[in-house]
């Protein structure tokens, strides 16, 4: 493996690679482009190198968009001209290098359905070849053994609920089933010697076990006695595999950094200055005698170096307020990208031993020759919900606004709902702030990065009081002067589209137009037709198919009747998460008592629209649905 990677985060719709490259001369600011004279397609169409990784070579691999769609590129020069590598009708979604440079998997799915398939390239010829291609099938998680020898992954081609580990030896190809038990189970780190392997078992967000697999024998144990609820995540073995590392919030309402004795399961707490937030990424280098740690603060993030095992702290790299992401090494080179809401995830290199350097920037954005630096940064707000329920919230605002001017605002509801609205650049809030309008980013309970009592506080029998949030997010803007009734938008993709649909039902009185991508609108209908492996995983946040009452007592599809507003509908065809019969419901139940909805459906699109030029359709699309009706009258 490349590097021990843990991410405390769910993935979600947002592209956040999208950004301004290097830093601009003072003629070429001149130069620039005012966002008020801009189109969305020119918004749309900002973008930047991401997931990148430099291998023992110096070759810099990346995912960038060719004709419209993500490929793996290879740059072995700085600067110099990227190579695309693959060449998917539909995109390469992720990669993986072996620590020895030598080989890459690659992963790819048709039209958005996320099966992914497994593909394997020997970087000495630069041939793509598939490895694991079935169209029934989830293939992933590809960890590396250090020798880079074999590698493990997870599919479910056994059973589609379930997903078992694998162990592909690339010497004598073989492919050897190591471990089975029913669930979501991935691998996670092997040992130095390839014998032990420790392999993660996710069960919801707030719940995730480990177990160390023998690959010499047949023995297995679990990491930690299940004594209560928790979750406890691999980072990797230390460099004599004496420890695991791990991040847990074991006895805490936070996701911290601890040391895992494997011989005696119990667990040693390490960096406690970080224990009131939640980490977000924790990596090692290969020699595992240099860690990097991000830790989420108030929805932004800060970097930490520190050399092991000792936690001795090393100098950072000077990074403004951002997200810090793509945090990976090739020995004691560290790569990360850096971005915010005006700023782009421009992927930058930089030498450890080597402190007082700076970081050298190794990709660039294409900007659209726009002004971005137009915009400021979001104002980190706190509102009261119904309960009292104290909820954080990113307030944009458009250049120019002064305070108690009523201004048309969208209220964007991320998805998740385990997921958290993070301050990195968005293209479709730079744009409507560039029309004038004010944009709402609340991260509702049931969002990670405010430990765990926040984490669960959405559960099952308690899914409406999120909605409260959401809905009480709209009455703030209102109580302090930033909006009026009617001049509100709600907007939302995946949960937040659920979230969307539900607070036009709960307010209608409020929102001026509401726009819900690849939302749910029935709970029960939803989980009978989500993927069979993602089904245990929904239950366990929204309630299970065994109480279709609650279920129903949820759904806003039984309370259309209540929706005064015009509606979006946009929609993947081959959504694996969300099927589109949700999109479809809402569509009919809408029209049949004449009320005012669009529905947008992409055949070649899943759980979010990838391709570039389906974006600039809907994005397009929904510039105008806003203008049009939330405009001040």
């Amino acid at each position: 493996m490349k590097s021990t990677t843990f991410y405390h985060t769910s993935l979600a719709l947002a592209l956040t690679a999208f950004a301004i490259g290097g830093c601009a001369q003072n003629a070429a600011r001149k130069r620039a482009m005012d966002p008020r004279q801009a189109s969305v397609e020119r918004f749309v169409k900002i973008r930047a190198p991401w997931s990148g990784t430099l291998a023992a070579n110096g070759t810099f691999y990346y995912i960038d968009l060719n004709d419209g769609v993500q490929q793996i590129f290879k740059r072995t020069g700085h600067p110099g001209q990227g190579v695309a590598l693959t060449n998917f009708a539909d995109g390469a979604s992720g990669y993986t290098v072996s620590d020895d440079g030598r080989w890459i998997t690659i992963s790819a799915s048709t039209g958005g359905d996320e099966q992914l398939d497994l593909y394997l390239m020997n970087t000495t010829d630069e041939v793509v070849k598939p490895l694991f291609v079935d169209r029934e099938t989830v293939f992933g998680s590809v960890v590396w053994q250090r020798d880079s020898k074999a590698f493990a992954y997870r599919a479910n081609k056994d059973n589609k609920s379930d997903f078992n580990i694998y162990l592909y030896n690339l010497e004598n190809k073989s492919n050897e089933k190591i471990w089975e038990k029913p669930g979501y189970w991935y691998p996670a780190d092997f040992t130095e010697d390839g014998r032990k392997l420790v392999v993660g078992h996710y069960v919801s967000a707030s719940e995730s076990y480990l177990w160390e697999v023998m690959l010499t024998g047949t023995g297995a144990r679990p990491l930690m006695p299940r004594s209560d609820k928790f979750s406890l995540y691999a980072v990797g073995y230390d460099n004599n595999d004496t420890y695991l590392y791990v991040t847990t919030d074991y006895q805490s309402d936070r996701t911290t950094l601890r040391r895992l004795d494997v011989s005696g399961n119990y667990l040693i707490p390490v960096l406690p200055q970080f224990n009131d937030h939640d980490l977000d990424a924790t990596v090692m280098n290969q020699k595992r005698d240099i860690m990097a740690v991000t830790v989420n603060v108030d929805g932004y993030s800060e970097l930490h170096l520190f050399s092991l095992p000792s936690f001795k702290p090393l100098r950072t790299p000077d990074i403004p307020r951002g997200l810090v992401r793509n945090v990976r090494f090739e020995g004691s080179t560290l790569l990360y990208s850096l971005t915010n809401t005006i700023t782009p995830g421009i992927i930058y290199r930089w030498n450890v031993d080597q402190s007082d350097s700076k970081p050298v920037a190794l990709t660039k954005a294409d900007t659209q020759n726009l002004a971005l630096d137009t915009f400021s940064l979001p104002e980190l707000i706190h509102y009261q919900s119904n309960d009292g329920m104290e909820i954080p919230a990113f307030l944009f605002l458009p250049p120019g606004h002064e305070r108690g001017e009523p201004i048309p605002f969208i209220v964007s509801y991320h998805g998740g709902p385990e997921g958290q609205y993070r301050p990195g650049l968005s293209r479709h809030f730079l744009y409507f702030m560039s029309r004038g309008f004010g944009v709402l980013a609340p991260n509702v309970r049931g969002s990670s990065g405010y430990g765990t009592a926040y984490l669960e506080a959405d559960n099952y029998k308690k899914r409406m009081l999120s909605v409260q949030d959401g809905v009480a997010a709209a009455k703030w803007l209102i109580d302090n002067g930033y909006s009026r009734p009617k001049m509100i938008g709600a907007y939302g993709g995946s949960y937040g589209g659920f979230m969307t649909v539900a607070v036009i039902t709960q307010a209608p009185e409020i929102y001026g137009a509401a726009c819900d991508v690849v939302g749910i609108v029935n709970f029960k209908t939803f989980l009978e037709r989500t993927k069979a492996y993602r089904r245990k995983l929904r239950e366990a946040e929204y309630g299970p198919l065994t109480d279709p009452e609650f279920l129903e007592s949820i759904s806003p599809i039984y309370l259309v009747d209540r929706i005064r507003t015009p509606v979006l509908i946009a929609h993947g065809r081959n959504d694996p998460r969300v099927p589109v019969y949700e999109a479809e419901l809402l569509y009919k139940e809408m029209k049949k008592r004449g009320q005012d909805a669009e529905l947008l459906i992409f055949d070649d699109e899943g759980h979010g629209f990838r391709k570039e030029a389906n974006r600039i359709i809907f994005y397009t699309r929904l510039a105008d649905f806003f203008e049009k009706h939330l405009q001040v009258e």
